[in-house]
């Protein structure tokens, strides 16, 4: 590996620094975007909580490009299998173009069903559409870029893929703010900023995965034999049905959210935007034990997979814990962040403690997916997803809608995060096959 780690805390902890800073820049950008539009409108926010959460549920669904590329190029590079590695490669890059540009015809074209269906009124519709239809020029570059970032990862360079989200994020945060604060974009403006930086992110991740030799001499003559598609198709199949299960889950707390007015679902997006900066944290270290899990799997290496998952599994209750004491001593500073609309503030409070308590058990269950991820157990995520959808999720949801309550509509985020962990358990005993 080009990134060596000892199976310890600290060692593990040093290893996922970049993959952390790096997963939490990913929603930095919407924190943002979210920051600098809340300050100017409540209604350009909640415009933008429409947009952003069809649009991140999108990508949500095709993020088994990223959990699988990591997996299968780390996997085949652990066992020095170029000829692999680089079909694999171009598969995934093959594989996320054409879902970027079908998908940003097929979002285009059934856009407004899509806003009204989300809860967009006449009076936030064309807010809506400015941003959206902008932000879809770049749905392509922004797929893209994230496949190559995974890419990156599988080859064990997480430095490089960090370096690029921090130069991509950058650029995303000051264009925003430039051309929000000095031209007559309105909301849209955030959204250029977002094609701008995908399209580099985009450049520059494809032009680091090329730097690599091997690569660079059998990418274009590889041949993409049959089994390689079906392997990698079977794979991505049950990571698409997975997040669209999850992607189902946020669109429709959004849904549920957005029934109780512009103030409800303003407190609902600021709510899910500290929600993602936790989970992306701990995504950092669940990359981690993708790739290590992955590369043990491939070494048949059955005792530095238990004391990976022992000291990984230890590290993220930590990150956790750690998580849940700044959401209580923090929490108004955190929300002024991005409103001072005591009417939003007041729909935070009422579920606020629950955000809070339930950050550990969240965060070990982030890295019990990233240790499954590792092990190709992708059937057995799809699987277990489709019952934590049914058992876990939407009983609450129905209570939210029949009764209205704001409360529920999280409670339901935050059970099916733990329904995640018990199955995580079950599912990450060894490297072996499941019984």
């Amino acid at each position: 590996m080009k990134d060596k780690v000892e199976l310890t805390f600290g060692g593990l902890f040093f290893f996922s620094i970049p993959s952390i800073l790096g997963s939490l820049l990913e929603p930095i950008s919407g924190v943002v975007d979210s920051a600098l539009i809340g300050n100017r409108d409540t209604h350009w926010l909640a415009a933008l909580s429409i947009g952003v959460i069809l649009l991140s549920s999108f990508t949500w669904v095709f993020n088994f490009l990223i959990h699988t590329s990591t997996q299968a190029v780390s996997e085949s590079f652990a066992r020095n299998d170029h000829n692999i590695v680089v079909q694999k490669i171009k598969v995934a890059l093959l594989l996320s173009f054409i879902i970027g540009v079908l998908s940003s015809i097929g979002l285009y074209i059934f856009r407004i069903p899509l806003f009204l269906f989300t809860g967009a009124t006449d009076e936030l519709l064309p807010l809506v559409e400015d941003y959206f239809n902008i932000r879809l020029l770049g749905q392509t570059f922004l797929i893209i870029s994230f496949t190559s970032i995974s890419i990156l990862r599988g080859l064990s360079r997480v430095k490089e893929s960090f370096y690029l989200i921090f130069l991509t994020t950058i650029v995303n945060i000051s264009s925003s703010w430039y051309l929000l604060n000095f031209t007559e974009l309105g909301i849209s403006s955030v959204a250029w900023g977002t094609v701008l930086a995908g399209l580099l992110s985009m450049i520059i991740g494809l032009a680091l995965i090329f730097r690599e030799e091997f690569i660079r001499e059998k990418f274009f003559e590889a041949r993409l034999n049959k089994a390689q598609w079906i392997h990698f198709g079977k794979n991505s199949f049950n990571m698409f049905c997975r997040s669209m299960i999850l992607t189902s889950c946020f669109f429709l707390s959004t849904k549920c959210a957005s029934r109780l007015g512009a103030e409800g679902l303003a407190a609902h997006q600021i709510i899910l935007e500290l929600w993602l900066i936790s989970s992306f944290l701990i995504d950092g270290v669940a990359i981690t034990a993708n790739i290590m899990a992955a590369k043990f799997k491939g070494e048949g290496s059955e005792s530095k997979y238990q004391d990976l998952k022992k000291q990984i599994l230890l590290l993220s209750a930590v990150i956790g814990l750690s998580f849940t004491l700044i959401y209580f001593v923090f929490s108004d500073q955190l929300w002024n962040i991005f409103s001072n609309d005591e009417l939003v503030f007041a729909q935070i409070r009422t579920v606020w403690p629950y955000i809070a308590l339930s950050q550990m058990l969240l965060a070990v269950s982030y890295i019990y997916d990233g240790l499954l991820f590792g092990l190709e157990r992708f059937s057995f995520l799809r699987k277990q997803m489709f019952i934590a959808f049914f058992v876990s999720y939407l009983p609450f949801i129905l209570f939210s809608i029949y009764y209205n309550s704001f409360v529920a509509i999280w409670l339901g985020m935050i059970s099916l995060g733990v329904y995640r962990l018990f199955m995580g358990y079950f599912g990450t005993k060894s490297i072996g096959d499941l019984n």
